[in-house]
């Protein structure tokens, strides 16, 4: 499972169209949107094979046609939910976390990837209560759409603070104390291949000759087949890279004053991340809470997303010269920094955070598959989040 699914059952549906699974279901106002899709899509074939890479960044970025555009992507009747839809306490839990930072050095908190403004708000409503109010509160967001969505949520509820909160398309022209993106890096576009041969092959979207979308193998990639030299893939093998992590942890790190970079996302260090049983990579799809790993079928209607490799990050970073301050589960994390320790008094709120909290920390949910590194810059103490585990060693076999 990738994104995290708000229902574990799923009821079969049967729905119009050949060339859709039977839980595809569309509407006739989506049937046209697809079509839409399809022709601006065929455009761009028409210029030649499109590297995966590209096509998963036109399919969830293109102004037009792009998944986050326009889709309503988010919570019980989108198509995933988030950890911080669940319930505020991991948005308290992460206030623990910054609050002794920023009374330390002070600074503002960048929030890449904010979405919809959720975790930012009760971030800060934590922060509030605790006296600890960073400068400015960066959320920093490229779907306009969700942009006007946090804009809404800071007026509507925080409008106290609403100097302090500044939301933007790109990175500001400012330093942080602290930056944070949870689930930001399995949605950057990942280049699948294939190994043949020894060496790895880009795998490029083509139409084929009965004009249905499908995958060929480009030439051989030099670089690529190096940086996985180490790993004796067999060949068949087939998995993903991201090749926009080291830009993204680049600029992270420009952005950085002394403090630290937080990432929460789900994957694996290298070794398990490419381990030879996980032969077709991890590259996964969700369309109302279905998960599946055909990323061709709705192009633009549905989310598609690749586990992250948190040995290149630490790699990447630590050649950027910033340290690795912890990596762990986020269970872990989140029970580190004391998340449920304030339960509400009403028993109908107490249950349902309690439940909550089971999501976002137990194994078999969110709390094993979602892991949480530190990146930092100058920082005295260890960072609470990873007193209960650390797991850096990990990165480093």
């Amino acid at each position: 499972m990738a994104k995290y699914l708000a229902y574990h059952i799923q009821i079969p549906i049967t729905v119009p169209g050949p060339s859709l699974p039977p839980w595809a279901t569309l509407t006739p106002a989506e049937h046209a949107i697809l079509a839409r899709h399809e022709q601006a899509l065929d455009a761009l074939l028409a210029h030649g094979p499109l590297p995966f890479v590209d096509y998963m960044g036109w399919a969830l970025y293109d102004p037009q046609c792009g998944y986050y555009a326009a889709r309503a992507v988010f919570g019980a009747h989108g198509d995933y939910i988030t950890a911080p839809l669940l319930s505020t306490h991991m948005a308290e839990a992460l206030a623990r976390q910054w609050a002794p930072i920023l009374a330390d050095h002070g600074g503002s908190i960048m929030e890449v990837g904010s979405g919809n403004g959720q975790l930012a708000v009760d971030t800060l409503k934590a922060l509030g209560r605790a006296g600890r109010l960073p400068d400015r509160y960066w959320m920093i967001e490229r779907s306009a759409k969700r942009r006007d969505e946090a804009q809404l949520r800071v007026a509507r509820e925080i409008p106290q603070w609403a100097e302090r909160v500044s939301v933007v398309a790109d990175w500001p022209d400012d330093e942080a104390s602290i930056i944070v993106a949870n689930e930001l890096l399995d949605a950057l576009p990942a280049q699948r291949f294939r190994m043949r041969g020894g060496h790895a092959h880009p795998l490029l979207v083509v139409r084929d000759g009965t004009g249905t979308l499908g995958v060929a193998e480009g030439p051989a990639d030099p670089e690529m087949t190096v940086a996985l030299a180490d790993l004796a893939l067999a060949d068949g093998y087939e998995s993903e890279i991201q090749p926009g992590v080291p830009d993204f942890l680049e600029k992270a790190a420009r952005h950085l004053a002394r403090g630290v970079i937080l990432l929460i996302d789900y994957g694996f260090p290298r070794a398990e991340f490419y381990h030879p049983q996980r032969h077709q990579g991890t590259l996964m799809c969700h369309f109302r809470q279905q998960a599946h790993p055909d990323p061709l079928i709705l192009p633009g209607l549905q989310d598609i997303t690749a586990h992250v490799d948190f040995t290149a990050i630490a790699q990447a970073a630590v050649a950027l010269g910033l340290d690795l301050a912890g990596y762990t589960s986020q269970g872990a994390f989140l029970l580190a920094l004391g998340i449920g320790d304030d339960m509400p008094a009403n028993e109908r709120e107490a249950l349902r955070a309690r439940q909550a909290i089971k999501r976002l920390t137990l194994p078999h949910e969110m709390g094993e598959l979602f892991k949480a590194i530190a990146l930092s810059r100058g920082l005295d103490a260890p960072l609470q989040g990873f007193r209960l585990l650390d797991r850096s060693r990990a990165l480093t076999r």
